[in-house]
């Protein structure tokens, strides 16, 4: 009876009553929402009392009341987001969002049913937000200046307005990736055009600006956009974009990475483990992974052999970071380097109780026993020992066998280093700190006052190279002056005389012989001459892997799939990858098809 005499003749006032007062409310006018609770009651009760079900009974206060509401308020923002975008910045326009947004949420737990929440903030949304989104975040004060002003507080609002609806994300991730790769692309730039024109004291200037800007943004996807996924990857998107555009990124990330974890060294960061975090972050990144591990590894052998470490602690956790982004199997060798330098320590004390070679020889010696295969493979001819360690090492190879006789040992000079005592003159005796080349050299002293560059080679049995060359021409530097060298030049041949400098001067009692670069390599590839061998047995695999499993491929197929293989390590070329499949054709690991040109059949 009431729907019939009452409601019927009455609901439709009361609707535009209500709409009206809303309406009102949203214009700051202060309404009676007791009032209204009631008002909004007489619809919701009026469904249950006449519906069958739950469904029924809300449709007829969705059908009577809850449309109007909604619409109303579609009206109502439309016209409200027109003038704001006119009238505001991006910022100020966001926060009007979120207040109305706000306020829409809370009407409706003051009067209104909680099942309009979902229809009426949507359409607030839609109305807002949605329909403005591109006008909204080109604006001069939009997403683009929001990032370049660091607004993190207005970045936060944009996610969290717009994070309501995840599908509407990918626009505002695509400007993000945009910016980061504008500004990523300004410092590669920027550093490119200063190759020579700077003394290389800021020979980290790169990384370190490239750190710098990861930090940044890597913060604002953590703290203002949530860590969603589609900021992450947009992120890594723009990285992989510029870093590359480099090709002395992977070199100098490692350079980086050892001075972080140098003992001594220039480079000061404020906390160790966020700074190794981002430089394996940036490791993620570089196209050429084979060259970073290339150069780490043999900075690593450096930092382990001549006991430069800062803390072993933070680089067994760089092994671990490294691990997660390359997987085990180089992170594997890393790990025997760090075993091979802890049972060297174990056997350098069992040694000394075999054989003490402070009493019986007159020095202290120390050995790292380096499993081949884990440290860096480098091409060395042996030479002779020098006569004054010819007894310590003897007895080492013999107590060595006794413990692994299936072993077999080869002393190293060029990775040693030694503490030399050398007078000069009567009153004049110093404590070199060398390299076990550099001693090498000094020892032939001890029998001849002149020697050519030949009794050198001659006596320690070694054979001229570049490196060995600038081993002895730094004992001869002029800032040094440990040698004398006649005639006094960059240049080094044979018969160059060589003599202990007797009127050396030295304030300290120690010192260390740098090694420098007087003769430089004649030849500077591009890509090491190791890691070229290693990417040529990387493709040979990766086509002999790919033509196993599918026995026939096209050419374009076999090297798109060897491509994807390799993708996590380098970037191999087409042209490479063709001579690799020329390679194995002659090897008889493949042949071609006969009946099809660009085809590619698999031998057994």
């Amino acid at each position: 009876l009431f729907d019939d005499i009452v409601f019927k003749h009455y609901s439709q006032y009361a609707r535009d009553a209500i709409l009206s007062a809303i309406n009102l409310e949203r214009n700051q006018e202060e309404q009676d929402r007791e009032l209204l609770k009631d008002s909004v009651t007489v619809f919701v009760d009026l469904g249950y009392n006449i519906g069958e079900n739950t469904a029924v009974k809300l449709r007829y206060y969705e059908q009577q009341l809850q449309q109007d509401i909604v619409k109303d308020a579609g009206n109502f923002y439309r016209r409200q987001a027109t003038t704001w975008l006119r009238e505001d910045s991006t910022s100020a326009y966001l926060v009007k969002c979120q207040k109305a947004l706000d306020a829409e949420t809370d009407r409706v737990k003051a009067y209104l049913h909680r099942s309009t929440l979902e229809h009426l903030v949507k359409k607030c949304y839609t109305e807002l937000l949605k329909v403005h989104q591109s006008a909204l975040l080109n604006k001069t004060t939009g997403l683009y200046y929001l990032l370049e002003e660091k607004q993190n507080e207005d970045l936060k609002r944009v996610h969290d307005l717009y994070s309501r609806y995840p599908q509407d994300l990918p626009p505002i991730g695509e400007m993000f990736r945009t910016q980061v790769q504008k500004e990523g692309k300004a410092i590669v730039k920027r550093t490119n055009e200063a190759k020579g024109k700077s003394q290389n004291d800021e020979k980290h200037v790169l990384v370190t600006d490239l750190i710098t800007l990861h930090r940044h943004y890597d913060t604002v996807v953590r703290e203002c956009f949530g860590h969603h996924q589609v900021f992450q990857k947009a992120l890594k998107a723009a990285f992989e974009s510029f870093i590359n555009e480099n090709d002395s990124v992977s070199k100098l990330l490692a350079l980086y990475a050892h001075d972080v974890l140098k003992k001594g060294s220039k480079v000061t960061v404020e906390n160790v483990e966020k700074t190794l975090d981002h430089v394996v972050f940036l490791y993620g990144y570089i196209r050429d992974k084979d060259v970073f591990d290339h150069d780490y590894q043999q900075l690593l052998q450096e930092r382990l052999l001549k006991r430069k470490c800062s803390s072993e602690a933070n680089e067994r956790a760089m092994i671990a970071k490294l691990k997660s982004e390359a997987g085990y199997q180089w992170t594997n060798k890393l790990e025997g380097m760090f075993k091979d330098v802890g049972v060297s320590k174990n056997l350098t004390g069992l040694f000394k109780n075999f054989f003490n070679t402070e009493e019986k020889c007159g020095l202290t010696f120390n050995v790292n026993v380096c499993t081949h295969g884990f440290w860096p493979s480098t091409n060395y001819t042996s030479s002779k020992t020098p006569e004054a360690l010819k007894m310590a090492t003897d007895n080492f190879k013999e107590f060595y066998h006794r413990r692994y006789a299936e072993r077999e040992i080869q002393w190293r000079m060029d990775m040693g280093e030694a503490e030399v005592l050398v007078r000069f003159n009567p009153k004049t005796e110093v404590r070199l700190s060398v390299s076990s080349y550099q001693m090498a050299f000094l020892l032939v002293f001890n029998k001849k006052k002149i020697v050519s560059f030949q009794d050198i080679l001659d006596a320690t049995g070694l054979k001229s190279d570049t490196t060995l060359q600038n081993h002895l021409l730094s004992l001869a530097h002029p800032k040094l002056g440990v040698l004398l060298k006649k005639p006094n030049s960059r240049t080094l041949d044979r018969k160059h005389k060589f003599q202990l400098n007797s009127n050396f001067k030295c304030k300290m009692r120690k010192i260390t012989v740098p090694i420098i670069n007087v003769i430089r390599h004649s030849v500077n590839p591009t890509v090491d001459p190791s890691i070229a061998i290693q990417r040529r047995c990387q493709m040979d695999a990766a086509i002999v892997r790919a033509m196993k499993t599918k026995k026939r491929m096209q050419h374009m197929e076999l090297v798109n799939e060897v491509t994807a293989q390799l993708r996590a390590r380098f970037s191999a070329q087409p042209g490479m990858i063709k001579k690799r499949i020329e390679h194995l054709i002659e090897q008889e690991y493949l042949e071609r098809d006969p009946t099809a040109r660009g085809v590619y059949k698999y031998l057994a």
